[in-house]
């Protein structure tokens, strides 16, 4: 799927999951789930996947940073909880984070960056620097890779296994690709109404 597919679903998931119900409960939602549904998509490899991933990676991580702001300002859950872990696993998550966010960019294209090993990773990296995003950047995340699966290229689910999973069932750019991402706000939509 394309980016749009994944920010939507995974946006919609996430707030499914987290359910909350006020806007400084709402922040570590965007945040992690901001940087979680495109996460995977670091190791795109032809020009078409980089120009639609990076273009809405940049708008994505705008997102995050403008959510983790505001949380400040507001003095919310994220910045209340960043000191929990101490300086040095602060430390450590966000290298952490960075590392396996370079390790996946140099690897092949639904290798490493699509795995359950680096989902357990970077859910880990950034359950240390910011523990309420956890939740909601493994859940877009997880959106992420399953609809991938149900793409034609495979996914190596079990990095390092050489292994690939794929379900067949649609060409990533293509009709499928529209569904999913009107399915995702559609479903944000039902979210929001039914939270009023």
């Amino acid at each position: 799927m394309m980016a749009k597919a994944h920010i939507t679903v995974g946006m919609a998931a996430a707030f499914t999951a987290a359910r909350p119900e006020t806007i400084p409960e709402a922040l570590p939602v965007i945040t992690g789930a901001a940087l979680g549904c495109l996460i995977c998509d670091l190791d795109c490899d032809t020009k078409a996947e980089m120009k639609n991933s990076n273009h809405w990676r940049i708008v994505m991580l705008i997102a995050a940073l403008a959510a983790l702001i505001e949380d400040h300002l507001i003095g919310g859950d994220m910045w209340a909880t960043f000191p929990v872990h101490g300086s040095y696993l602060c430390f450590a998550g966000l290298a952490g984070f960075m590392l396996t966010c370079i390790f996946a960019s140099i690897s092949s294209h639904r290798g490493f960056s699509h795995s359950l090993l680096a989902l357990a990773l970077e859910t880990t990296c950034i359950w240390l620097v910011f523990p309420t995003a956890a939740l909601p950047f493994a859940v877009a995340f997880a959106t992420h890779v399953i609809l991938d699966l149900t793409n034609k290229k495979p996914v190596r689910l079990l990095y390092p296994s050489g292994k690939g999973f794929s379900l067949g069932w649609f060409y990533a750019d293509r009709l499928a690709d529209k569904v999913f991402a009107s399915a995702g706000v559609i479903w944000m939509v039902l979210l929001f109404a039914a939270s009023i």
